[in-house]
């Protein structure tokens, strides 16, 4: 179904329709944590999986990995605090620094969301062999490859 007047075989079109599956993607993950009991949205997830998989790092660090605004990432913070998910810590090379890093009831929280997040990816690709993701993800590992190098390429200009 196209839900948009741009053409599918454009550049943009695709760029359109990528962005159109994230977005049901994320609707789909927040219904599936809703549906878990777990009051938290796709930022909030995603924050929590980062400090998961990196262990703690500085609140900038987390905001470029993230592409998150710092001010809005601080409010996103200070509720994962006040829920007990998250505590900022002193940074061990640098004492006017804090560092992110997950509670035991943050780390138990994530491993939720984490069975949330793969149960709504399961369900987008019900319909998608097995050979068909393994070639999308293909295309677009190389799609993104390129992005990563053009930027590369203008950073180092």
């Amino acid at each position: 179904m196209q839900t948009s007047s741009t053409a599918p075989e454009t550049p943009f079109g695709l760029c359109r329709l990528i962005g159109q599956i994230r977005g049901e993607i994320v609707l789909g993950i927040e219904q599936a944590l809703t549906d878990a009991g777990v009051g938290l949205n796709f930022s909030q997830f995603l924050a929590l999986k980062r400090l998961g998989e990196n262990g703690p790092m500085a609140p900038g660090e987390l905001a470029r990995s993230l592409n998150y605004n710092p001010g809005a990432l601080t409010r996103l913070l200070d509720k994962l605090e006040h829920l007990g998910y998250l505590q900022r810590v002193p940074d061990p090379n640098d004492r006017r620094a804090l560092r992110l890093e997950l509670t035991a009831a943050g780390s138990e929280i994530r491993k939720r969301m984490l069975a949330c997040s793969d149960a709504a990816a399961e369900r987008a690709f019900t319909d998608v062999s097995d050979a068909e993701q393994r070639a999308l993800h293909h295309l677009l590992t190389r799609v993104l490859e390129h992005l990563h190098a053009e930027r590369d390429c203008r950073a180092g200009s």
